[in-house]
């Protein structure tokens, strides 16, 4: 009989934070960031409905980013102060494949009070080195609304290359937006 696989859940720590799989126990800190952040981060969003702003919805979506984890298909960070009392961020590499493929998209999104002060870059270096170094994806893909102009130079400086412009391509903010698709490449690779 075979035992079952254990999964590691990864802590990348930076100079300021560190990032985790939240435990649905502590889905009160998700669900403060949201509220607290929620004029910030509707522009740059899909329209939410009110059970988003809901704990039940928090304890659930930290429960379902676990077990996507644990199949390989998600690894959705939290990014939290040093001290593990507010939410920072989040850093979310999704629609993981593997194969022929080894990629993902990234989405990422950071607290008005933190904004303009180096955090995601430093998140996201630390991120996206755990993702080539410890899942070994070749590709990360990740895209921006034409207008936003703070991810095309926070992406630009991490190393992520233009590869195109796509049309309509998201519902954000209940508007059919165009995005620039950018992706890095593993280093390693």
């Amino acid at each position: 009989m075979n035992s079952p696989v254990s999964i590691t859940m990864p802590i990348i720590e930076t100079e300021r934070s560190m990032m985790l799989l939240l435990a649905p126990e502590k889905a009160q800190l998700m669900l403060d960031y949201y509220l607290e952040n929620r004029m910030h981060l509707n522009p740059w969003e899909p329209q939410r409905d009110s059970g988003f702003y809901r704990l039940e919805h928090w304890q659930q979506q930290l429960t379902d980013n676990r077990r996507l984890f644990a199949i390989g298909s998600a690894l959705k960070l939290v990014v939290l102060n040093k001290n593990a009392s507010e939410v920072i961020g989040v850093c979310n590499f999704t629609n993981i494949q593997r194969g022929i493929f080894q990629a993902c998209n990234l989405g990422y999104s950071v607290a008005a009070k933190y904004q303009g002060q180096g955090y995601m870059r430093e998140i996201l270096q630390a991120a996206l080195a755990y993702v080539f170094d410890e899942l070994n994806l070749h590709r990360v893909m990740a895209n921006y609304m034409t207008s936003n102009q703070r991810s095309a130079a926070l992406l630009k400086q991490l190393g992520f290359k233009q590869e195109g412009l796509a049309k309509s391509y998201l519902k954000i903010a209940g508007i059919w937006q165009d995005h620039v698709l950018t992706a890095k490449i593993n280093p390693a690779h």
